[in-house]
């Protein structure tokens, strides 16, 4: 009868043993969230203004040679000149805008404030810049001032303004460097029409 005893108590402690393992290492429910994202679309409404520009660009290169002469004397009155060349090349790049016809540089119209299109100078000149207004409210409330800016320094060096008056009006800028120029006008309750171009 012992015999018998040892085996079947072996196998429940077996029996339980499985039992056991079985609920520590049995199959875990895993519960998985995935979002996913929507691409959003906006609609972006832009007015762009483009003015049709013939710009013409020309390169200059210069090159310029270095010759450097060396004279090494040893001590046994031996004597050696070496001579070492090097060149360099320098390009630049300029844009330039061309006139709109002849000495008239640009012309442009408008109302409220604008820019003009870019000109060039290419030698130190004298500008006669011709202004015609027009009135849209009374004339109490007209006002225009203009601007000229350099466009690489994005500077003003001459100026107008024409104040509670309607016509044609003449300003003169004498003496303005190489570059490229354009006009800034600011005007208020008038329409305009400007003018600019090299006196000769």
């Amino acid at each position: 009868m012992r015999v018998w005893v040892l085996p079947i108590v072996l196998l429940v402690v077996g029996l339980l043993a499985g039992f056991g393992g079985g609920a520590v290492l049995r199959p875990v429910t895993v519960t998985e969230t995935s979002t996913t994202t929507k691409p959003v679309t906006t609609t972006l409404t832009q007015t762009i203004r483009e003015t049709l520009t013939q710009t013409s660009t020309t390169t200059s290169t210069s090159t310029q040679t270095i010759r450097e002469t060396f004279t090494l004397t040893t001590t046994y009155r031996t004597t050696q000149t070496l001579t070492q060349t090097a060149t360099v090349t320098t390009t630049a790049l300029t844009t330039v805008y061309p006139a709109q016809s002849g000495t008239v540089l640009i012309t442009d119209r408008g109302s409220g404030t604008k820019d003009t299109r870019p000109f060039t100078l290419e030698t130190p000149s004298d500008l006669k810049i011709t202004i015609r207004i027009r009135a849209t409210a009374d004339l109490q409330f007209v006002g225009l001032r203009w601007f000229l800016y350099n466009v690489d320094l994005e500077r003003w060096i001459k100026n107008g303004m024409v104040d509670k008056e309607e016509g044609v009006f003449e300003f003169y800028a004498a003496r303005i460097p190489t570059g490229n120029w354009y006009v800034k006008v600011i005007s208020a309750n008038c329409n305009w029409e400007i003018t600019v171009e090299k006196v000769t």
